[in-house]
C-alpha cells in the first residue's frame, strides 16, 4: 500500500470518532441541573404612619435694617471758644453729667470781670444819685431849690438804680457761662462721634460730639407700598439680629407714610424689648405678619435625609413606603411647613427608621389622629 492511501484512511477514521462524540457532549450538557434564582423580598417594618394635615400659617414678609438709638444727641457748646481739651474718645460709655470736653475759659472770665466793674460803677452811681436826693430834698423843705429840680435828682437817682439792676443781671449772665465751658454728657450712653480735636474753635449750635443711648433701642426698616396697608402702629412681631444670633420681641412704633420717590418704601421703626448685648449698629430682619395661609405641616421627626435632600416616606394603599424629596418653609415649633410634594390626607411614617429602604412594607401599629 502507497503512504497516501494510509492518510486518507486515517483521516477518515478521525472524521468518524469526532461525529461519535457530538451527540454523547450534548447529552451532558442537558443532564445538567439548570440554576435556580434566589428571589430577594423587602422587609416588613412595624411602624407608625401618620396622615399628613392642613394647618393655617401666617404669611410673613421679611426685610433688612439695622438697630437705632431712640435718643441720639449731638452735643453743642452755647458758647463761643477754643477747645482745651477732649476728655472721651469714640466707643466710651459715659454717665448723665460726667464732663466730655473742656472749652478755653478766658473770654468768659473777661466777660465776667467786665459786668463786675459795671455793678461796682452802677453801685457807686446810685449811691451819689442818692445822697443828691436826701440833700435837695432837705433844700426844698428849706425852700431854697424848687419842686422841678427835686424831681429831676429823684429822676437820676431811679435811672442810675435800673442801671444797677441792668449791671446785675449781667454779671449773672456772664456767670452763667462759665459753666458752659465743661460740657458734660446729657445722658447715659456710648460716645459715637468726635467731630473736633483739642484746639479747635467751638461755636454755638455746632455739634462737637454725638452720644447715642443704649436704652430705648428701635429697629429701623424699610417697607415696600403694596405692604403698607397691612400694617399698623402697636402691631407686634420679632426681629431677628444676627449678631445676637437670636429673635427679639419687638412693637410697631412709628411708619412714615411717606415713602421714597425713588424705592417706593416707607420708613419703620420697631421698639425692642430691652436684651443683653444688643447694641445699636447691628444688622437684622424684621419678620412682619401680613396674612394666613394653608399649607401642608409634617412633624420634623418626620423628616428623613437621602441622597443629600431632605424629605419622608410616604405610605400607598398597599403599605410600601416611597421615599419622597419634598420643598419645606419655615420651622414651626416642632413642625415645619411643606411647600411642594405632599398632599393633605397622605400617610407618611411618622418616625422613619434610617434602615428603611424603598419598597419596604410597613405594619401599621396604628394611625395618628394628628401631628
Amino acid at each position: 500500500m502507497s503512504n497516501k492511501y494510509l492518510m486518507n484512511v486515517v483521516r477518515r477514521r478521525s472524521m468518524f470518532l469526532i461525529i461519535g462524540f457530538i451527540p454523547l457532549f450534548l447529552v451532558a450538557c442537558n443532564s445538567e441541573q439548570p440554576t435556580q434564582q434566589v428571589k430577594q423580598t423587602n422587609t416588613v417594618w412595624d411602624l407608625v404612619s401618620v396622615p399628613v394635615l392642613q394647618k393655617s400659617l401666617a404669611v410673613n414678609y421679611r426685610t433688612t435694617g439695622s438697630v437705632v438709638s431712640d435718643q441720639r444727641i449731638d452735643v453743642a457748646s452755647r458758647t463761643s471758644g477754643y477747645i482745651r481739651e477732649i476728655l472721651v474718645r469714640e466707643g466710651v460709655h459715659v454717665k448723665k453729667g460726667e464732663p466730655l470736653l473742656m472749652l478755653d475759659g478766658a473770654n468768659v472770665e473777661g466777660a465776667i470781670n467786665q459786668a463786675l466793674a459795671a455793678v461796682n460803677k452802677s453801685k457807686s452811681a446810685l449811691k451819689d444819685a442818692q445822697t443828691d436826693l436826701i440833700r435837695f430834698e432837705a433844700l426844698f423843705k428849706r425852700g431854697s431849690v424848687s419842686d422841678n429840680k427835686v424831681r429831676k435828682i429823684r429822676l437820676q437817682r431811679d435811672v442810675a438804680r435800673d442801671t444797677l439792676s441792668e449791671a446785675k443781671a449781667g454779671l449773672k449772665t456772664a456767670n452763667s457761662q462759665r459753666q458752659y465751658t465743661q460740657i458734660t454728657s446729657p445722658i447715659d450712653g456710648v460716645v459715637v462721634e468726635r467731630y473736633k480735636r483739642e484746639g479747635d474753635l467751638a461755636a454755638p449750635g455746632v455739634p462737637l460730639l454725638t452720644v447715642e443711648s443704649n436704652e430705648g433701642l428701635l429697629f429701623e426698616t424699610y417697607i415696600a407700598e403694596g405692604q403698607l396697608g397691612k400694617l399698623k402702629e402697636g402691631d407686634t412681631l420679632n426681629v431677628e439680629v444676627d449678631a445676637l444670633n437670636k429673635k427679639v420681641a419687638g412693637v410697631i412704633a412709628r411708619i412714615v407714610p411717606s415713602g421714597n420717590p425713588l424705592t417706593r418704601k416707607s420708613r419703620v421703626k420697631i421698639s425692642l424689648s430691652a436684651v443683653p448685648g444688643l447694641l445699636p449698629g447691628m444688622f437684622g430682619r424684621a419678620h412682619f405678619e401680613v396674612g394666613k395661609k394653608m399649607r401642608p405641616v409634617v412633624q420634623q421627626l418626620s423628616v428623613i435625609r437621602r441622597g443629600g435632600l431632605d424629605g419622608v416616606f410616604v405610605i400607598d394603599e398597599h403599605n410600601t413606603a416611597h421615599f419622597r424629596w419634598l420643598q419645606f418653609g419655615e420651622v414651626i415649633g416642632e413642625s415645619i411647613e411643606v411647600l411642594a410634594g405632599l398632599s393633605e390626607g397622605e400617610l407618611i411614617l411618622a418616625k422613619p427608621d434610617n434602615r428603611v429602604r424603598e419598597g419596604d412594607a410597613v405594619m401599621k401599629k396604628g394611625v395618628a389622629n394628628e401631628l
